[in-house]
């Protein structure tokens, strides 16, 4: 209702909508266009708050580097599987998703869809480890869905422990 028939209606459905196309693609291909994630991000700039991308961002690049070096060096050695010597713990797509997460919903909710996507992203990872199917497991969808579960419901996981 606070965005009815204005130009941040218009997009907000368009970032949605590719966000539903990125997550159909990361699905199939594990590897999305540069180009969609362009127009991801200026969308979440026109919607959001620009300082949050560029947070949300940054702190995603720094949790990929300690999960990478944690499956590479440790998790690789503890298993002897020498397919997670390679293995990035994120793809390059699932940045700049983090950034337009923390772009539209701020700190705390933001914090609160990427904390629900990892969630819900763990029930096929789990599937995957048991069936010994696929070693990665797609995170845009999963970041989209947190994203929007939160800017509908307002999930904010600090109002749990307050």
């Amino acid at each position: 209702i606070n965005f009815w028939l204005s130009w941040q209606l218009i997009a907000t459905i368009s970032l949605f909508y590719t966000l539903i196309v990125l997550s159909f693609i990361d699905l199939k291909y594990r590897a999305v266009p540069d180009y969609l994630l362009i127009i991801v991000v200026v969308l979440a700039i026109i919607v959001g708050d620009l300082i949050n991308i560029l947070i949300f961002t940054g702190g995603f690049v720094l949790l990929e580097l300690a999960i990478t070096f944690y499956i590479q060096n440790i998790k690789a050695k503890i298993t002897k599987n020498k397919e997670l010597e390679t293995q990035n713990a994120l793809g390059e797509g699932d940045m700049p998703i983090a950034g337009v997460i923390g772009g539209l919903l701020g700190i705390h909710l933001g914090i609160s869809a990427i904390f629900l996507a990892a969630l819900l992203a763990l029930l096929p990872a789990i599937y995957n480890l048991f069936s010994k199917k696929e070693i990665e497991t797609a995170f845009i969808p999963f970041l989209s869905l947190g994203l929007f579960i939160t800017l509908i419901s307002g999930f904010n996981i600090f109002s749990l422990f307050i």
